[in-house]
């Protein structure tokens, strides 16, 4: 994850930790060169306050905080916060300029879904992915396109991925679930009807469980073990249409995928490429 959206979305910080937070974004790169004694002296915090935001940020030390803001910057003012989102097309606006403005939705949606993948994360999840004997996932509405997609890439390399639609089927699912499964849930805000249902489920028969979602408060995180976040600056329901969160999700689960790939790069390639020539000749 990109440091300042890391930085960005840390809940637990001191008055002090606050100030050393805006001064790095504010003076990047007075940040960069000056020493622990001298950031402590521009912030009016103590030393040790640095090195207790190093902790939370999970790094060892100032050295390390200091690589990571010097590599991120470029990335961060990159991302436009201000951009609208949710109205990205305006009344009377020509094709050109419609045209013009999605593309900006998707670079945007990009930058900002890269800044808030976690690689650790990540790299846990995709090992996981491969030590289940089976992949469910639960999510609704639009987001069952998305997850059918990556259900036909993983089938593309003999990995089955069920993606229950139907609410019976997905209660069923979660119910006959075990520590075998690993259960993907896609919520943006976790306010799905059944989505507490899923992990309170999940949960009690010990299936390790992957959130996507957005970085917004979620009373599911909670009970999930893993966690990756969706670009988050699409409002839930006040908008043209979810081109951001769509794209994201997209995204993610092209990430998910290409990494598990890389794991058996030559293996997953001679099947994919095994499968279609089957076809192929069957087909005649």
């Amino acid at each position: 994850m990109n440091i300042f959206s890391k930085l960005k979305h840390i809940t637990d910080l001191t008055d002090n930790e606050k100030a050393i937070v805006d001064y790095i974004k504010d003076h990047t790169e007075d940040f960069i060169r000056l020493s622990a004694a001298q950031i402590s002296q521009q912030c009016y915090v103590s030393t040790s306050s640095i090195y207790r935001l190093c902790q939370k940020v999970g790094v060892s030390g100032l050295s390390e905080l200091k690589v990571l803001v010097s590599a991120s910057i470029d990335n961060y003012l990159k991302e436009e916060e201000d951009f609208d989102y949710d109205y990205p097309i305006k009344q009377h606006q020509s094709q050109y300029q419609i045209t013009h403005k999605l593309k900006e939705v998707y670079e945007q949606t990009l930058i900002s879904s890269q800044n808030l993948l976690d690689l650790e994360q990540l790299r846990l999840v995709v090992n996981q992915m491969k030590k289940a004997k089976t992949i469910d996932i639960y999510t609704s509405a639009g987001n069952l396109y998305f997850a059918e997609n990556f259900k036909f890439q993983m089938q593309e390399i003999g990995i089955q991925v069920n993606v229950p639609s139907e609410e019976y089927m997905q209660r069923l699912t979660a119910s006959s679930s075990d520590d075998t499964h690993l259960a993907f849930i896609i919520s943006f805000g976790g306010r799905g009807l059944l989505m507490n249902y899923f992990v309170q489920t999940l949960k009690a028969v010990k299936t390790p469980i992957v959130l996507i979602s957005s970085t917004h408060e979620n009373p599911l995180m909670s009970y999930v073990d893993y966690q990756l976040f969706m670009s988050s600056y699409e409002n839930h329901y006040n908008k043209i249409s979810s081109f951001s969160t769509r794209l994201s999700l997209l995204y993610i689960l092209d990430c998910l995928y290409t990494c598990f790939f890389e794991l058996d790069y030559e293996s997953n390639v001679e099947k994919k490429l095994a499968y279609y020539e089957r076809i192929r000749e069957f087909n005649k």
